[in-house]
């Protein structure tokens, strides 16, 4: 008997045994590791672009400066929206005329007390103006994990809005205001306007509000944008105002081929302008039927927002990759806290950059990338129901 309870004791294994099988140096590992990830990811990429303009204006970050269009830009891309947009502030500031620009009146306008104040002055602004507008966005949407924030600054998107200066976080936190508060019509209203009249690519925001049966918010929307063209043009003197759409559409010809747009893809792979922009049209009706379809549906307040900032990258003749911050609107509304969805876009520093180069595999990877980003983020598993999307205050 004393012998079979040796044998026993034996197959047993001791606390020291334990220890060892466990093997230490994995567990020491995975910390480590998983540490070292998250400090890259959460830490050290969203501090890269305060951090470049910091090396900027220190001197220490030396862009090679280009030619785009006859235009010379010192710094070359880094800062390159900014700089076009504070010219236009400045000369406004300085009582001179800001066209030819690329943007609309109220942009113009928007920037004028950032083009009062010395161009390094203003780049320190308008970061922080950038960086604040992100963390709303955010935050009016019920994003409460500090993670989400750090990977969407960290991302390509997040990053290269606030190295350009791009108004893209402004955007989307326009967005996410007309979401958040979207049973407040003037609130609504001016934030679908004030996005709309500085970059025209939104405009399928209004036809949510239509899908929605928001009619007096859409008419207000309209109405009010139509004031606010017109009445920072008059500010201005109407300058520039008749030769606006011929400048834009120049412009446009000279850049969409090199953007991420559906019009950019089909000018890569040998499709004509003409056929491109036939194709670009009926693409425009079955997005506006299909965001009036989703809305008729359950949750389709929602999802047709949803298709409606979708529509707006999809059908946008130029598409930086910037502009894709939006889709972290999107993701906000389903992921408050931080999972799958949220680390995806971090793919998008594998693209050649803001630039596709007229590639076709450099479009694609950017098509698939935000496809499965919608795809995590509407992906759910079997259980118990999410919590339902922020309802107005």
């Amino acid at each position: 008997m004393k012998a079979m309870e040796a044998i026993g004791r034996v197959g047993e294994r001791s606390p020291a045994t334990e220890r060892f099988s466990r093997a230490p140096w994995t567990d020491f590992a995975r910390t480590h590791v998983g540490a070292l990830c998250g400090a890259f990811f959460f830490i050290l990429l969203p501090l890269l672009g305060p951090f470049l303009i910091v090396e900027y204006l220190f001197g220490i970050y030396h862009p090679h400066p280009i030619t785009v269009d006859g235009t010379y830009f010192p710094d070359g891309g880094f800062l390159f929206d900014l700089h076009v947009l504070w010219k236009a502030g400045h000369n406004i500031a300085t009582g001179h005329a800001p066209y030819p620009f690329v943007y609309p009146a109220p942009a113009a306008i928007f920037m004028v007390p950032f083009g009062a104040l010395p161009w390094k002055v203003a780049v320190v602004a308008f970061a922080l103006v950038l960086i604040g507008a992100a963390i709303l966005t955010l935050r009016i949407l019920g994003v409460r994990d500090w993670r989400c924030y750090a990977v969407a600054l960290g991302a390509l998107p997040g990053t290269s809005a606030v190295t350009l200066g791009a108004f893209s976080w402004l955007l989307a936190l326009c967005a996410a205001a007309a979401w958040r508060y979207r049973d407040r019509r003037i609130v609504v209203a001016l934030a679908i306007a004030s996005a709309v009249v500085s970059k025209l690519f939104l405009w399928p925001l209004v036809i949510w509000l239509v899908a929605t049966r928001r009619f007096r918010t859409a008419t207000t929307t309209v109405v009010l944008g139509i004031v606010l063209v017109f009445g920072c043009w008059a500010m201005i003197g109407f300058d520039g105002m008749l030769d606006y759409p011929h400048h834009l559409g120049n412009v446009a010809g000279l850049e969409q081929a090199r953007s991420y747009s559906p019009l950019a893809l089909m000018r890569s792979v040998g499709m004509s302008s003409a056929t491109a922009r036939a194709a670009l049209f009926l693409l425009t009706v079955v997005a506006i039927a299909a965001i009036i379809v989703v809305a008729r549906r359950p949750d389709g307040d929602r999802r047709a927002f949803v298709w409606s900032v979708g529509a707006a990258l999809l059908l946008s003749p130029i598409v930086w990759v910037h502009y894709l911050v939006l889709l972290y609107v999107v993701i906000a509304l389903y992921r408050p806290r931080l999972s799958i969805a949220w680390m995806i876009p971090l793919l998008y520093w594998f693209l050649p950059g803001q630039d596709s180069h007229r590639s076709t595999a450099a479009i694609l990877s950017a098509y698939a990338i935000t496809a499965l980003a919608f795809g995590a983020t509407w992906y759910r598993r079997r259980g118990p129901a999410t919590a339902p999307a922020l309802s107005p205050r």
